[in-house]
Formats: C-alpha cells, sequence, structure tokens
C-alpha cells in the first residue's frame, strides 16, 4: 500500500475519530443539561412549598448552597421558583425543554406574557437551533403572536448555534464540576476523558466497548 494511500485512509479514519467524539459530546451535554433542568425544576417545586416563609429563607438557601456553586444564587433560585409554577413535570419530560440551555429558558419566561408561548419558543428553539441573540430577536418580532395569525411557510435553516451555547452555559459548568471547569476548554476536555462514563449512562444505543 503507497503512503498517498495511506494518508488519505488515515485522515478519513481521524475525521470521523473527530465527528464521533463530536456527536458524542453534543449527547453527553443534552443530557447533562436535561439533568440540571430537572433539577431546578425539583428545587423549584420545594421553594415553592415554603413560599411563606419570606425572602430570607431564599437568601439563606442561596448562602448554603454556594459549594455548588453559581448556579444557585439568590437570583437563580427565583427563577427555579418561576420555572416550577409555569411548568409541570411532564411537560419538561415530554417537551425539549432540557434540551436548550437554562439563560435561554430564563429570557423566554421573562419575555412570554402565556405558557403556550413559552412552549412555543422552546419548541422553536430546539426544533431550528436558536441562539438566545436569536430567540430575543424572534420575539421582539412577535414571532409567537404571527404563527396565530398564519402559520409560517417560511424554509427555516436549522443553525448549530444551540449546541454551541450548550457547551458556553455557566450554569452546566457549575451543574458538572465547579473546581474543574472554569472554561469551555476544560469542559470538552473533561468531557473527552469521561465520555465513555457519560454514553453508558446514555444507554447501551450510545456505547460500544473497545
Amino acid at each position: 500500500m503507497n503512503k498517498e494511500i495511506e494518508t488519505k485512509e488515515y485522515f478519513n479514519d481521524l475525521n470521523k475519530i473527530k465527528e464521533t467524539i463530536r456527536q458524542n459530546q453534543n449527547k453527553a451535554m443534552v443530557y447533562v443539561n436535561s439533568q440540571m433542568i430537572l433539577t431546578y425544576y425539583q428545587i423549584g417545586t420545594i421553594i415553592n412549598q415554603r413560599k411563606t416563609w419570606g425572602s430570607k429563607y431564599i437568601q439563606n438557601l442561596a448562602n448554603d448552597l454556594k459549594e455548588y456553586g453559581k448556579g444557585f444564587s439568590r437570583a437563580n433560585l427565583y427563577e427555579m421558583m418561576k420555572f416550577a409554577d409555569f411548568f409541570d413535570e411532564t411537560e419538561i419530560i415530554q417537551q425539549p425543554v432540557g434540551q436548550i440551555p437554562w439563560g435561554t429558558i430564563i429570557v423566554i419566561m421573562q419575555k412570554s406574557k402565556a405558557h403556550e408561548e413559552m412552549l412555543y419558543y422552546i419548541n422553536e428553539t430546539h426544533k431550528n437551533g436558536w441562539s438566545r441573540s436569536m430567540v430575543l430577536n424572534q420575539i421582539e418580532l412577535k414571532s409567537y403572536e404571527r404563527s396565530l395569525i398564519k402559520p409560517s411557510v417560511t424554509k427555516t435553516i436549522k443553525s448549530d448555534d444551540l449546541s454551541k451555547e450548550l457547551f458556553k452555559d455557566t450554569y452546566v459548568f457549575n451543574f458538572i464540576d465547579k473546581e474543574k471547569i472554569k472554561t469551555e476548554k476544560d469542559l470538552k476536555n473533561q468531557m473527552i476523558d469521561n465520555i465513555i462514563k457519560f454514553l453508558q449512562e446514555l444507554g447501551p444505543g450510545f456505547y460500544t466497548s473497545r
């Protein structure tokens, strides 16, 4: 076998391996994100049962949860409360809520006037791969209101921005390991190191032995 063929075959293999890593990183990231979103919902549900205890209760929780990272700040605990008010667990499991970044969910909750509007932007974000800035733009353009008048027939090109934002989401960084995850590069390195563990948790469909 001549060296030119060997070189071509090597780079073909390299590209396949890189693509496999990228795809499985995305699957792992979606899994981690979905677990984080469900955790936030459950925390919000617990807190909502103590609403009568007032803001000092929330501040005490924030102080006592500092060891788990910035994702459990006072402000974010309030967002978890709203999240648990706006949605139920069945919706979170059945809708693509867990597949978009928490920061995007917060924006959608803050900018939407009704529950159905929230679900619309969540589904459209997932379907079209919108980044947070794209979601804000669609809200500004009143995409939901226009969809009620006349369903869009415009051909939508799916963006890759959503998967990129999952890797940049600081809430996910803190949720995984606040001591080891400081940057996007750290996250990718840790996910490569632990990729088999992640995929095993996802189930046999995502993992085969080496």
